[in-house]
């Protein structure tokens, strides 16, 4: 599911996990730069999302754009992770897609989104240059590292965070384990409970294998390799999926970010089916606060005003 400037790199779960394009965010980070220090120059994006949140108010001076400062190394249960971080003040981390390593799934949003507050990143084990991926994984010890990792940075709590596609199981595992220190969490195209894993929608949805039909066996090759522990990329168990499905609800607000475009899929494979499937779940991301909002992002183009403004109206949570 990683991508680099310029193209798609599939890895894993392309198809599996409907994920949010991160190399259209990282295209687009000028426009988000734009829209974060409130300039109405010709890079400004204006949406009618962020016209719709009338507590957003630009601000009538231009920032200039933190610089992202060097990496750190963070020791979370005798182990190493790398993080960044740039800018001061409300502390917000952004926790990424599948596989993704801090530099390749953000780009230069980190230091865009900093003039509003400390953002900060950072690579989960067996990702980048952290330490190597334990046998085996739970969203509830990737949601401990993200909770040491925040108190290893001296973030100050409470905290907004930010999850991308298979980042939000993390961020909600957290956000249910630590209700105190979260301030608001916001999710970019999250899986939601019960559509992945070994008895999730998906595996339901998709037409059986065909030796006939290439393409649609990458898909369940991929599938496969993911829901396996020894050639999952970080060793995720597939029991994870089954206790994502039974998180508490809290009181965090919470914000759902969800792309209006239909995911590509092989011809054999009904992709408007799955797609509403895919919507109809994301009640249940939504079901996990008593404060959830869900904002539906109209065109790619929307992505960076939508992730502003919805990043200052969490921060005024």
């Amino acid at each position: 599911m990683g991508t680099t400037t310029g193209r798609r790199h599939r890895t894993g779960t392309t198809h599996g996990l409907r994920w949010l394009t991160v190399v259209l965010v990282m295209a687009l980070a000028p426009a988000l730069a734009a829209c974060t220090s409130g300039s109405a120059g010709a890079g400004a994006v204006t949406t009618p999302t962020a016209r719709a949140t009338p507590t957003v108010r630009a601000t009538p001076t231009v920032r200039a754009t933190p610089t992202l400062e060097p990496e750190r190394d963070v020791v979370v249960a005798g182990r190493h992770l790398k993080a960044r971080c740039a800018g001061s003040g409300p502390s917000v981390v952004l926790v990424a897609d599948y596989g993704l390593a801090m530099d390749d799934a953000w780009g230069t949003i980190p230091q865009t989104l900093a003039t509003r507050g400390r953002v900060c990143v950072y690579d989960r084990l067996g990702i980048g240059r952290s330490d190597s991926v334990p046998d085996r994984q739970t969203f509830a010890s990737l949601a401990d590292d993200l909770d040491g990792v925040i108190s290893g940075l001296g973030l100050t709590r409470p905290v907004v965070v930010l999850g991308l596609a298979m980042g939000a199981p993390i961020v909600l595992t957290w956000m249910s384990r630590h209700e105190s220190d979260a301030k608001a969490v916001v999710l970019l195209d999250p899986v939601p409970p019960g559509y992945f894993g070994p008895t999730g929608a998906l595996l339901r949805l998709l037409p059986p294998k065909d030796p006939s039909d290439p393409e649609l066996g990458s898909v369940w090759a991929d599938l496969g390799r993911f829901s396996a522990v020894a050639t999952n990329k970080e060793s995720l168990d597939p029991t994870s999926w089954t206790a994502y499905e039974r998180l508490p609800v809290t009181s965090t607000p919470l914000y759902d970010l969800v792309g209006a475009q239909v995911q590509p899929w092989p011809a054999a494979v009904d992709g408007s089916k799955i797609d509403g499937v895919w919507r109809q779940y994301q009640r249940r991301v939504l079901a996990l606060s008593s404060q959830a909002e869900l904002r539906i992002v109209p065109k790619p183009d929307d992505w960076p005003a939508t992730i502003r403004s919805t990043l200052e109206r969490a921060l005024q949570s």
